[in-house]
């Protein structure tokens, strides 16, 4: 279309300079020049057609899109573009942290895909801070049922044993870094990982915990400059669990007795 409107107005120029010329030469008579003329303005008539066209089309997708605009201002956004299934290591860049922050059931996976992450952080003189649920007591057994398979707490005693083993390796391997390990009374009903919490460009995930053992569960990722209320809310959340943990002194220390 762009060619075709550039094609036009030099045919009309071309044959408005050559009509014009061959009248004031008197080369030609009136029939030539009508037919000529009449052709010019039929030239000048699809143009205009085609121009309407392509203004009513511009008009109906302005208006497509303010409709959508405000469907989307007026109603919350669709909870399947907000949240993603949780797969640890994937979208979360750790690499340049100062300060990661980590709280969960076991964190097995977790821990496995950012080991390297973590190791970098400490080495870095950073701080790193992870809590898992308390194996003595009754809390793996709340998580147990809390998975609805109550008769077999000690699947998630199990899950415990590779965690501190990984804690174990982080703590003798600390560089400069600090580690800080505590163990929950409780079992969290979200996982959450912060990185760099404090900073303007901190991050928040929420990993949303399913009832079902194993079952896939989604994320929610907060940005703190995107997401300023959402953010400080699970920031506060995180220092709330926090504070009720129980710390492993020094986090080298066991965690997971002998069953």
């Amino acid at each position: 279309m762009r060619l075709w409107r550039h094609l036009d107005l030099s045919l009309t120029a071309f044959a408005a300079v050559v009509i014009g010329t061959m009248g004031i030469l008197n080369l030609t008579g009136p029939g030539v020049t009508e037919g000529a003329t009449l052709a010019t303005l039929g030239v000048l008539t699809a143009a205009a057609l085609a121009g309407r066209l392509q203004l009513h089309r511009l008009h109906t997708t302005t208006d497509t899109l303010a409709t959508l605009t405000r469907e989307q201002l007026a109603g919350p956004p669709s909870a399947d573009r907000l949240l993603t299934p949780a797969r640890p290591g994937i979208d979360t860049d750790l690499r340049t942290a100062a300060e990661i922050a980590i709280i969960g059931v076991t964190l097995g996976r977790t821990l496995r895909s950012h080991l390297n992450d973590l190791h970098g952080c400490l080495n870095r003189g950073g701080v790193v801070r992870i809590a898992v649920i308390d194996p003595a007591g009754g809390t793996v057994a709340e998580a147990a049922r809390r998975s609805t398979i109550p008769e077999s707490p000690e699947i998630f005693a199990n899950r415990l044993r590779p965690t501190a083993d990984l804690l174990r390796e982080l703590a003798t391997a600390a560089g400069p870094g600090r580690l800080e390990v505590r163990l929950l009374g409780f079992v969290p009903a979200t996982g959450l990982l912060m990185i760099d919490p404090a900073e303007t460009y901190g991050q928040v995930r929420v990993d949303i915990y399913s009832h079902r053992f194993a079952a896939e569960e989604p994320t929610l990722p907060l940005h703190a400059g995107r997401d300023p209320i959402w953010y400080a809310h699970f920031r506060r959340e995180f220092e709330q669990i926090w504070s009720s943990g129980r710390t492993v002194s020094p986090p080298a220390a066991p965690i997971v007795t002998a069953a």
